[in-house]
């Protein structure tokens, strides 16, 4: 925490290399956490150097008591709201991102966790991995259902199948990513928060 504290310092009165090395130290795990809500690389990629780059130009004016990290994570997140709210994704979706107690189960104050914590680390993560392991028909019915936020018939008609087979679809993945998915509480959670 000290040494923290001693190179936010450094930051905070111009010291780039101080810079370079904080941003060496927490880039892949913010990286990471963008990765959470935005699922192309390059875009999670731009805002976590976006954000940055916002930190290194305001130096100066951010609060003394507000660690970096945690402005950091607070700025990557609003970004990927703004990011999801532009791409329209499910409302429900938006609402449990914006939703601070519920991002702090899984990233506890700011990242301020064990970094052998994989487990809440990496819930989103877990989840991503969980989804994309399901059969190809049944993922592409549970993301338009789930995260884009289609109608059944909508989801029948774009893929050619009756809406009793978009039912069936979701509840076996549904029963298939809670299976996977019983070792994180949190990920359950997530899931029920889901349409």
């Amino acid at each position: 925490m000290i040494q923290e504290k001693k190179i936010a310092q450094q930051i905070r009165e111009g010291n780039l290399e101080a810079f370079q090395e904080f941003y060496k130290s927490y880039f892949r795990r913010l990286l990471n956490y963008a990765a959470m809500f935005i699922n192309q690389s390059d875009v999670a990629e731009d805002i976590v150097q976006e954000a940055f780059f916002k930190l290194w130009n305001n130096r100066e004016a951010i609060n003394e008591e507000q660690t970096l990290v945690g402005w950091l994570y607070r700025a990557i997140r609003n970004q990927c709201i703004n990011q999801l709210k532009q791409q329209k994704v499910h409302e429900k979706f938006i609402e449990f991102a914006s939703n601070y107690e519920a991002i702090d189960k899984v990233y506890k104050h700011d990242f301020e966790l064990p970094l052998n914590d994989a487990d809440d680390f990496y819930v989103w993560a877990e989840i991503k991995r969980a989804i994309e392991s399901l059969p190809e028909k049944r993922r592409e019915v549970y993301q338009l259902s789930k995260i884009e936020g289609h109608s059944h018939n909508e989801i029948a008609k774009e893929l050619a199948i009756t809406t009793k087979g978009v039912e069936r679809h979701i509840t076996l993945a549904n029963r298939a990513l809670r299976s996977k998915l019983k070792h994180l509480k949190t990920a359950i959670f997530v899931l029920a928060l889901l349409p």
